[in-house]
């Protein structure tokens, strides 16, 4: 298991009891008690746990998310294959919404193959991915840049966003659930994700396989708002079920 694995996986675990000893997860992992402290360290500076004596508790601001340098590798073949089939969604000249996610990111890094687009993002990494291709033209917010996930956001950001239309609005999620719809790890990123949906003519989730059946704290909206769904390879059959009712288009 890699180091990024182990850490996302440590998160879930603490969140899921409250708190884990540090040698429950040494041997949870199969790894040393040193590493799992180093992991502990980690993951405290990006406010997702707090070491105490023996282990580590839940501390975990509402707004706090897990650092984009630890999300970029989380996934990254999928995310790459997400990228590549959603280009076959895009046409010279479409005006895209964009979202801050890595999944977005991975999207963003295949545009430069088409001409006439305009992206529409609060997402500062995808602004320095694309700010030298000829064929796209860049707007984006100003606002509150939230620093561990490289995105703006606030009042002023989503005030900008409500005064664009798109053909296209391309978003990511934390978690997709029958019951429970699309989901992310806090209310600030959904309603943001909220407006470019509701500002677009079509409206697609980037999702990879690993996020099906799991619930994050904020709703986006629900699966049949969605009109289609891009992920790394086929979701389970209740899903497949879901999408066929609703109408929805499931790539993969």
């Amino acid at each position: 298991m890699l180091s990024v694995e182990r850490q996302l996986k440590i998160v879930e675990v603490v969140g899921e009891n409250g708190g884990v000893k540090t040698s429950d997860l040494s041997n949870m992992f199969n790894v040393s008690e040193m590493t799992i402290l180093r992991d502990l360290a980690s993951l405290e500076q990006q406010g997702l746990l707090k070491r105490v004596y023996g282990g580590a508790v839940t501390f975990k601001k509402p707004t706090t998310e897990i650092s984009i340098d630890l999300r970029r590798q989380m996934n990254a073949t999928e995310k790459n294959i997400i990228g590549e089939k959603a280009l076959k969604l895009i046409s010279d000249g479409d005006s895209i919404f964009l979202d801050s996610s890595t999944t977005a990111l991975a999207f963003a890094k295949k545009l430069a193959t088409k001409t006439g687009l305009t992206i529409i993002t609060n997402g500062l990494e995808i602004i320095n991915e694309i700010k030298d291709e000829p064929g796209i033209n860049t707007l984006c917010p100003g606002g509150q840049l939230q620093e561990n996930t490289h995105s703006f956001i606030g009042s002023s950001t989503e005030s900008f966003l409500r005064d664009f239309f798109a053909d296209k609005a391309m978003i990511s999620a934390s978690g997709i659930s029958i019951e429970s719809g699309i989901t992310v790890e806090n209310s600030i990123q959904a309603s943001i994700k909220k407006i470019m949906l509701k500002n677009a003519l079509s409206r697609v989730v980037l999702v990879d396989s690993s996020k099906f059946d799991v619930v994050r704290l904020a709703k986006v909206c629900a699966i049949e708002d969605v009109n289609i769904i891009v992920t790394d390879k086929k979701p389970p059959e209740k899903f497949m079920k879901k999408f066929l009712k609703h109408n929805i288009e499931v790539i993969f």
